[in-house]
């Protein structure tokens, strides 16, 4: 189902705003505070009903998926990864158009794919630039093993400084062997403050001790989602609101495997999420189509190991052009 996600300073307004998108019969997912107030997150209605109607349907012949005009371009967009419920996001936003979906081959019809599947992939600008009001000003990587967050740390980090931001590193990960030493020697590089926290105590001794700094970048270690121990201890650091929280997950990541670090990583909040490895996959849109499906913003893509230059931040009309701009042209030609 499509979720959508609704944050205000209070409970209430976070449930008005609710009502006010979805309705009375919106289905409430979750609630829980966050560093700004209440986070609502809601199933979309129409997207649950047409679930339980594809349910009720399983006996009978299917139907049509796309229109005749949409179909070759879905088809195309779905070798790129994208899901079947964001294509279906997309063609029925098309039925308010005046493309024309009776047949293939409106010319028009590439260019609105991609606006509308701009629209669907929110983004978060707030990892980048100086803090406004103190937020974001501590920011925690967060993923798996091997995801990439050190790697990212350091480019983000990289770029802060060359933006002339003051900035400090603080790792919590000490089970890698020299993985202190390897973010040691970068903070050197960068001529910047680096210390190691081992408690949740230390963490916000070292918050504390550089809140008055532009950026404070930290490094954790590794978490498989499906370790309940480890993410129980990696969740008793977070339980501070005090830093946003960036997942790093690989663009190559398939479905089901984002969809179980999503929900996992989500019980403490994610902030943005950074698509590393991005160019080692041709088939990034199971990964983004999981982003989106849960109304999770997406910050960063990782597009190489290069230090700083191999990251982008989201540019949502480049990727929709990645998924719909060729092929769109191709099925319309």
């Amino acid at each position: 189902m499509l979720l959508k996600r609704f944050e205000a300073e209070t409970l209430p307004k976070a449930l008005e705003h609710l009502r006010s998108e979805c309705g009375e019969d919106a289905l409430i997912v979750e609630t829980r505070s966050t560093r700004h107030g209440y986070l609502v997150v809601a199933a979309d209605p129409d997207a649950t009903q047409n679930e339980r109607d594809q349910a009720g349907r399983l006996s009978t012949p299917t139907p049509r998926r796309w229109t005749r005009g949409f179909e070759p371009v879905a088809q195309k967009a779905a070798e790129f990864g994208l899901s079947p419920r964001i294509l279906a996001a997309v063609e029925k936003a098309l039925l308010g158009t005046r493309i024309e979906l009776g047949r293939a081959g409106d010319p028009a019809l590439g260019s609105m794919c991609k606006r509308i599947l701009t629209a669907l992939l929110p983004t978060e600008s707030r990892f980048e630039g100086r803090p406004v009001h103190d937020d974001f000003g501590a920011i925690t990587v967060v993923g798996s093993t091997g995801v990439g967050k050190t790697t990212t740390l350091a480019k983000l980090a990289a770029r802060a400084v060359a933006d002339q931001q003051d900035i400090a590193i603080v790792t919590l990960d000490t089970y890698r062997v020299a993985a202190v030493e390897q973010l040691r020697a970068f903070a050197d590089l960068l001529d910047a403050p680096m210390d190691v926290a081992f408690t949740p105590q230390d963490l916000r001794r070292c918050l504390k001790q550089h809140q008055h700094r532009d950026r404070v970048y930290i490094d954790t270690t590794g978490r498989s989602p499906l370790d309940r121990n480890s993410m129980s201890a990696l969740g008793s650091i977070l339980a501070s609101r005090e830093t946003a929280r960036m997942l790093c997950l690989p663009a190559a990541t398939r479905r089901h495997d984002a969809l179980v670090a999503i929900e996992a990583y989500d019980r403490f909040g994610i902030d943005g999420v950074c698509l590393t490895k991005w160019d080692e996959t041709t088939m990034p849109g199971e990964a983004l189509s999981t982003i989106a499906e849960h109304g999770i913003p997406l910050s960063h893509l990782g597009t190489g190991q290069e230090v700083p230059a191999d990251i982008l931040v989201a540019d949502t009309m480049d990727i929709a052009s990645r998924a719909f701009g060729e092929q769109a042209q191709e099925a319309c030609a």
